[in-house]
């Protein structure tokens, strides 16, 4: 199949509007594991001239490596501040999925990028292991860095290895991430305050609904993100905010179509196809029992 040259795959998006960002528009990817068939995994490798990016936040959890042979001097905001971050060459970043990140870099770069669903980290290490992760810059782990190579090698030369080689590489870099980024605690996804999910893990799950409301988002998806059992997520979910993460997923959905249907132009049949709503009168019905209002009323109303 040979190297597959184009745009980036990796599907970022603005954490403030949670609508898609081509974040690597101006770089050259040289290979991709796009159109593969890997289903944990997806691995990029290429060069940006540039990167000046705000509040950006992946579903997956992001590594990026150094592939330069010189050191990588960039600003990242940690904590609301700004920080001098240096890669030397083989070295990492990560950001765990949901999380967003600023970062400045100036200079040209070399990169392999890898990302990695929750749910392949859930599966290997089973829902007893509760642990918490974190972004985490100048990571220097040569079993990382081994993994991520071998799977943009793998890529490169368009997955000729098989499924079962990838897997093999996705569950030991799951392992990898665990181990490397992974925080324990008594309680590590829950607060003190009568089991609620943690500020970190909240966080997290609320970004993944905003970057997929169009998408058939379940319970198992969210709990992965935030490191639980679906039952566990369920309960402290409902705890934190009051209501079930499927009644809280339907409201986003609803709030996004009366914010679509404010343009002049709005088509409330491709509204509801594009928050996942099963046709449009499915999107009347509930947006009338939420708003009191048909969503043509509303845009008539708009319109005015």
């Amino acid at each position: 199949m040979g190297r597959v040259r184009g745009r980036s795959a990796v599907p970022f998006v603005a954490s403030s509007s949670s609508e898609p960002v081509d974040a690597l528009a101006s770089a050259r990817i040289d290979a991709s594991s796009a159109g593969l068939g890997w289903p944990d995994v997806h691995v990029e490798v290429g060069r940006n001239p540039s990167w000046d990016v705000h509040d950006l936040t992946v579903r997956a959890h992001y590594l990026a490596l150094n592939t330069d042979p010189h050191a990588l001097t960039f600003e990242a905001r940690i904590d609301g501040r700004p920080r001098e971050i240096t890669l030397a060459p083989g070295q990492l970043w990560f950001c765990p999925a949901g999380e967003s990140f600023t970062h400045r870099v100036t200079a040209p770069a070399g990169f392999a990028l890898v990302t990695l669903e929750p749910e392949k980290l859930l599966r290997v290490l089973g829902e007893g292991d509760e642990r918490e992760l974190r972004r985490t810059y100048a990571v220097d782990c040569p079993q990382l860095e081994h993994l991520v190579r071998a799977l943009a090698a793998e890529a490169e030369r368009g997955g000729p290895s098989g499924g079962l080689f990838v897997d093999a590489l996705a569950t030991a870099l799951a392992v990898q991430v665990a181990g490397a980024f992974g925080v324990k605690a008594p309680k590590p996804a829950l607060a003190a305050r009568g089991g609620d999910l943690s500020r970190g893990a909240l966080r997290r799950v609320l970004a993944l609904v905003e970057a997929e409301l169009g998408d058939a988002l379940t319970v198992e998806r969210m709990a992965a993100v935030a490191g639980l059992s679906p039952a566990h997520f369920a309960r402290a979910f409902k705890r934190s905010l009051g209501v079930a993460p499927h009644q809280h997923v339907m409201r986003r959905r609803l709030e996004r179509a009366r914010l679509l249907l404010e343009a002049r132009d709005a088509d409330i049949l491709n509204v509801a196809r594009r928050l996942g709503f099963s046709d449009q009168a499915h999107l009347t019905r509930l947006f009338k029992r939420e708003f009191g209002v048909t969503p043509g009323q509303y845009a008539r109303e708009r319109a005015r």
